[in-house]
């Protein structure tokens, strides 16, 4: 995407958005390696300026790598290069990647208690973005819709963290809906996802063939 726009705007507004999307698994990458919250967030930081000031992805092809695992190797070599310099980046260029609340709420994520691997924090937080993503294109996507507040209700439901079977006869009375419709609607968001998850992994893999055991992965991570 980066690659093929046609100028230094719409670039730089493209990388905002990959960094905006996969920066919290740099960062749990990062701060599992040892860094305090600053540094980790100064480093992840550093590293997307990098990418578009020094024209890092120039020579990439497409298909080499999943793009996960090319964006963990890119940091990882930056990392390495910043030490040995030690002139660390700081926060405060032209692309923002996180407020410094969005990075205070990820530093209760399982990862950083758990005591899991580098490698293996960074993947995990990978397929929670993932869905994250996944999660907003249906938020969006509900948002001019006739019925959102009805639709955003069963979304809430549908993909609540606990474990719980949602009273959906509540929210039929509550909206004025019948119970079959409700749970239709839930059925029909369900499969949403399924679909919007799918579109996102094949964007960031090889081929069609990559995206089940893509997919199969993440979920396992979860």
């Amino acid at each position: 995407m980066i690659r093929e726009v046609n100028s230094e705007t719409e670039a730089a507004v493209g990388l905002e958005r990959l960094a905006r999307a996969y920066w919290q698994p740099l960062y749990v990458f990062a701060r599992q390696r040892g860094a305090n919250s600053e540094v980790a967030a100064d480093q992840v930081q550093g590293f997307f300026e990098h990418l578009i000031s020094q024209e890092a992805l120039a020579d990439v092809k497409r298909g080499e790598v999943r793009f996960r695992s090319f964006l963990l190797r890119c940091f990882t070599n930056w990392l390495a290069n910043l030490l040995r310099a030690t002139n660390r980046q700081k926060r405060g260029g032209g692309v923002l990647v996180a407020s410094m609340e969005e990075i205070g709420g990820l530093e209760k994520h399982a990862a950083l208690v758990d005591g899991s691997s580098p490698d293996l924090a960074y993947d995990r937080r990978w397929a929670r973005a993932m869905v994250d993503q996944v999660l907003r294109r249906l938020d969006e996507e509900h948002a001019d819709r006739v019925r959102g507040a009805f639709l955003q209700e069963v979304r809430q439901r549908v993909f609540a963290a606990d474990d719980g079977t949602p009273d959906w006869e509540a929210v039929a009375v509550r909206h004025g809906m019948s119970h079959g419709a409700v749970r239709k609607a839930a059925a029909d968001m369900r499969q949403r996802f399924r679909m919007l998850l799918r579109e996102e992994v094949r964007q960031v893999v090889a081929t069609d063939a990559d995206v089940d055991d893509e997919l199969r992965y993440l979920v396992s991570l979860m």
